[in-house]
């Protein structure tokens, strides 16, 4: 299936939210064990949209079932930035939007083209950008089953080969939901995972960008950004980043959706410091995925070199005690921790730049892209020359700064 997922950046105050217990939601654990639609493959279809994080049905095409390419050896990965007349017409936004989409190229090596529509336009009170990403969805088995195929020729990735089966999988999700025989990823995600044709079934674009042209942005980071501007490079890479499918069905649950359909970065999902926080390969099978607003969450890989990593719980939501007041499709906020996760945080103060970090990589090698290992120091100096992306340095010697003026999020 298909659909439109809207994420809108919006300048917020960076609040501290008082915790909540998660026993006051109201939770169920539902199996898709003995759910004929879930264990059968299918084609991939379009289902809807997502608008601003409500997900809206509609019928649309479907796609020739097909087996998923085997695993894609190392090769050119491209992200095409299709500009509107408006951006097209900034030189200056436009080589930032490019030199965004180089920093997710440098390590990013499975051989497709991600194409994303791309403008500067007025947009509401108060916004700072517009997203969407089209997404696609199969049965559960078709999906699963592509991601354990696609990692089964990377040492790093032998986790993949643990994601449960639709006869294992278990979630926790909100009294008064019901659990989807389906999996959803982005397109620019299914591509990734080996699914031919998608183009030419659903279109060319794997998403659009918006940014609103009454706020003030600085557009070349290589020798810092303004007092008081928003740092456009960084915004389009994290951006590009939810398009790429770093994203939680979790949003769409607090926006009122009462068919849970998780997306593949869901699948690593479990509630941090509770009976289900799994320790080993086993417990990631058969533990429950979290998929409840305001709960502690984490992703977790088991074995990795951080085998967890903790992700924000969603907007303010008095049904959801303990929501963080970011969107739970981002690493928790480092305002609220002090611990800077990567490029995938949902705040970003005036003045700040910097580009995907080794965690943000780290979460799109789980849900099926190939990621090149990290070059030599010296290369690294050399693509920093070559990308522009001096802001990294920057960033490192302001990660641990709290946010407190004004974030974003998306």
């Amino acid at each position: 299936m298909s659909s439109t997922l809207r994420a809108r950046l919006v300048i917020v105050p960076a609040l501290l939210i008082t915790g909540f217990s998660a026993s006051a939601i109201d939770e169920i654990t539902v199996s898709l064990s003995g759910n004929t639609a879930a264990a059968t493959v299918s084609p991939v279809t379009l289902a809807g949209d997502m608008i601003d994080n409500v997900f809206v049905p509609r019928t649309g095409n479907a796609l020739s079932l097909e087996p998923p390419l085997p695993p894609l050896n190392l090769g050119t990965f491209d992200i095409v930035i299709s500009p509107g007349p408006t951006l097209a017409g900034n030189a200056a936004a436009l080589a930032a939007f490019n030199r965004a989409a180089l920093a997710w190229e440098a390590r990013i090596s499975d051989p497709i083209t991600i194409t994303i529509n791309a403008d500067l336009a007025v947009l509401g009170a108060g916004i700072l950008g517009s997203t969407s990403s089209v997404l696609l969805q199969g049965s559960y088995t078709t999906i699963r089953d592509a991601m354990v195929a696609d990692a089964s020729n990377e040492a790093d990735d032998t986790i993949t080969a643990s994601l449960p089966t639709s006869g294992q999988f278990v979630a926790t999700i909100p009294g008064g939901t019901t659990l989807s025989p389906t999996l959803t990823g982005s397109k620019a995600n299914l591509k990734a995972l080996g699914f031919a044709g998608l183009d030419g079934a659903f279109g060319t674009s794997d998403g659009s960008i918006t940014f609103n042209t009454t706020f003030a942005f600085d557009f070349d980071n290589s020798n810092g950004v303004g007092a008081g501007l928003f740092d456009f490079e960084t915004i389009a890479a994290h951006e590009i980043g939810h398009a790429l499918g770093f994203s939680s069905f979790v949003d769409s649950v607090n926006a009122g959706a009462t068919s849970v359909q998780l997306l593949t970065l869901d699948l690593y999902r479990f509630a941090n410091n509770t009976a289900a926080d799994p320790g080993t390969a086993l417990d990631f099978t058969v533990f429950a995925r979290s998929q409840i607003p305001g709960v502690d969450a984490i992703t977790d890989e088991i074995n990795g070199v951080t085998p967890e990593r903790r992700m924000s719980t969603g907007l303010t939501n008095v049904s959801f005690p303990g929501t963080d007041g970011r969107q739970a499709s981002h690493w928790k906020a480092d305002e609220l921790t002090g611990n800077f996760i990567g490029l995938m945080d949902p705040t970003l103060a005036p003045g700040q730049f910097y580009g995907p970090q080794d965690s943000d990589f780290r979460a799109l090698d789980l849900i099926g892209y190939e990621i090149a290992p990290v070059p030599e120091p010296t290369a690294i100096l050399v693509a920093a020359g070559l990308l522009g992306i001096a802001g990294l340095r920057e960033r490192r010697k302001t990660q641990s700064r709290r946010c407190e003026e004004r974030g974003w999020r998306t």
